[in-house]
């Protein structure tokens, strides 16, 4: 069998599925002992990729890491990828927000000592260029991406007291109070009676409580849309999923003081394609929760949809494209095939598990 471009991995069904409807291509399934889906993708320029998209019948890095080195060995990709829901840094993101991982590593390797764990991580980094793309990526444009509404506004804000946050200090507030209405919204929860000034902050109102707690009740389906951003930093992979509040905390002390994702399979993704001799790795996930006693699955699907729509626009330009603003990019001639046409309208190159363009 050939080559294909991206080799995408998904932890759970319902990555997958999230990856399958962002892509508004038609996958063809392929039955074996690994079986996987194969699509080709259009970019924006004209070209396509040749994707690969699979599972695993289990999360974590174990069954991950077994399924990925086979499958990755039979298709020989250009890139290993994988989309899929973390847990994010309430200091750096919102619930929502897309984490691409600069730094992929098993936090939980090292030795244990009577005082704890010590760190001995071995690192995988992104490429540069790779990091670049995704620092500079604008999400405005994603079909999951919108503005919020006042509405909107109002009940982030109230939603970010009665889970305890402060709303001023939020790494998402400027998302939802844009420069000059803070204050008049602000004002306006307290005229309808469901926060009050409680020196040093606002806090909620027997109303307001009432009120927020009703709405997140009744909030079954999660957000539709959210002014998310993209972020670029750390990520963090561990044997258990965290919920105790305290992981930000004992990661910063293990060394790397920065983490902004934490899961299960990211590190796995990089070692693989390492072990496997992959030009590139490239692991984009949603934040559903951020490891705390709030955890729940409301965000989960909406986070596995903007990954999945993230990661494909980021290997639409990684492909050659130039960014969305400009014009496209001068690509070199890396292709697998360089075929020259004449006297012809239209030309297609490659099969359905052929491999078309090579990453550089």
């Amino acid at each position: 069998m050939g080559g294909v471009d991206v080799l995408i991995i998904a932890a759970l069904k319902e990555e997958l599925d999230a990856v399958r409807a962002a892509s508004g291509v038609t996958w063809t399934p392929y039955e074996g002992n690994l079986p996987f889906l194969h699509a080709d993708y259009p970019c924006r320029d004209g070209r396509r990729l040749s994707l690969a998209l699979a599972r695993p019948t289990r999360m974590g890095g174990r069954t991950t890491g077994q399924f990925a080195t086979h499958l990755a060995g039979e298709l020989k990709p250009g890139c290993l990828a994988m989309s899929g829901v973390c847990a994010g840094n309430p200091s750096d993101v919102a619930l929502g927000d897309v984490v691409v991982a600069e730094i992929a590593y098993e936090y939980d390797e090292g030795k244990v000592t009577a005082e704890g764990l010590v760190g001995d991580h071995r690192q995988f980094r992104l490429d540069e260029r790779w990091f670049r793309a995704a620092q500079e990526f604008d999400p405005a444009g994603l079909p999951s991406y919108g503005e919020a509404t006042e509405q909107e506004a109002a009940v982030w804000f109230l939603e970010r007291l009665h889970a305890g946050q402060d709303p001023r200090r939020h790494p998402a507030r400027d998302r939802y109070f844009p420069a000059g209405t803070w204050n008049p919204r602000i004002a306006g929860l307290e005229d309808r009676g469901l926060v009050a000034w409680g020196d040093p902050g606002w806090e909620l109102t027997a109303a307001g409580r009432s009120h927020v707690t009703r709405l997140l009740y009744n909030d079954v389906d999660g957000p539709d849309k959210l002014p998310f951003a993209v972020v670029a930093g750390p990520m963090a992979s561990g044997s258990y999923v965290a919920k105790d509040g305290e992981s930000w905390d004992r990661l910063a002390a293990m060394g790397v003081r920065t983490v902004v994702g934490l899961e299960m399979e990211a590190a796995t993704i990089a070692t693989v394609a390492a072990g496997q001799n992959v030009p590139h790795w490239l692991v984009v996930k949603g934040v559903m929760d951020h490891a705390d006693p709030n955890k729940d699955d409301r965000y989960k699907r909406f986070a596995a949809r903007a990954a999945a729509e993230v990661l494909l626009a980021l290997l639409d330009q990684l492909a050659g494209r130039g960014p969305s603003s400009g014009p496209a990019a001068v690509v070199p001639p890396t292709s697998k095939y360089r075929v020259t046409v004449t006297g012809s309208k239209g030309v297609q190159i490659g099969d359905g598990t052929t491999q078309n363009n090579t990453f550089t």
